[in-house]
């Protein structure tokens, strides 16, 4: 099977604009200070290729995923209900175990209903990290030390407030890694130049990049706690109702940087 991928954004006046930004236009590498100016024209200039990730399968399904494995963390039955999704975990399942699963859930699903693609790999990584950094503080290790621990760990994030951290940190990191993809491409032949004298200029900036969109992401953490409470409580969460919220939740994300380039 082939690979969807989402390709260079086509050499425009957006794009340049996007690397004279990362470049510092007079020869210095872009400092954190610059990061939400750069996130903003990055989106404007790769908006084409986010539209069309709106629509992919494995975006859609990493979502549904995440709510489903909150909601089985609710139940005593939580080990059959995920197994009933694919994500198969031991008595004693850690943390690693539970992400590791989560993966291998999503391979499965995209290659047996299409071609799998970048997007689908950067959701695929920003679930797997946003579980792990929010529910770590909750078991004794990344290894865990038994399936209990995991459980109470992961019922944490099925609450109203708490699929709203998740959801911020699921898009936030879904969308570092979404404007990284292009970025890289700017930076990875400048290091060790005049311009980046070194991959630590570069590791700063990625680490505010990270940052900034995690704080941006803001913008959807109360709407994905409101809809996931009340979907939930109304029709039952299923693949179709979240991929569609999934959809207008990047969208909003995309359009609250527009509007943080408008006022900067």
């Amino acid at each position: 099977m082939g690979h969807q991928r989402l390709g260079r954004i086509a050499k425009s006046r957006k794009w340049k604009a996007v690397v004279d930004g990362v470049m510092g236009g007079g020869g210095a590498f872009a400092s954190e200070a610059d990061v939400g100016r750069i996130a903003a024209l990055t989106l404007d200039a790769a908006g084409p290729a986010l539209q069309l990730g709106k629509g992919d399968v494995g975006l859609q399904y990493t979502f549904f995923l995440l709510t489903q494995i909150a909601l089985a963390a609710r139940r005593p039955d939580w080990r059959q209900r995920l197994s009933a999704a694919g994500i198969n975990l031991s008595a004693d399942a850690s943390l690693f175990d539970l992400t590791s699963e989560l993966h291998g859930a999503i391979d499965g699903y995209v290659q047996s209903r299409g071609v799998p693609s970048d997007i689908s790999e950067m959701a695929q990584q920003a679930a797997g990290e946003a579980l792990s950094s929010l529910a770590k503080g909750s078991v004794d290790t990344l290894f865990g030390s038994g399936g209990e621990h995991l459980q109470r760990a992961v019922r944490d994030l099925s609450t109203k407030t708490g699929f709203a951290r998740l959801g911020q940190v699921f898009f936030g990191r879904f969308l570092t890694r979404f404007l990284n993809f292009y970025l890289s491409r700017v930076t990875a032949g400048a290091v060790g130049g005049a311009r980046v004298p070194s991959i630590a200029e570069v590791s700063r900036f990625n680490t505010a990049l990270e940052l900034h969109c995690e704080q941006s992401a803001r913008i959807v953490r109360d709407f994905c706690g409101q809809w996931y409470s009340k979907t939930e409580y109304l029709e039952g969460i299923s693949a179709d109702n979240s991929a569609g919220f999934a959809a207008h939740a990047l969208q909003k994300l995309a359009d609250e940087l527009g509007q943080q380039r408008m006022e900067l």
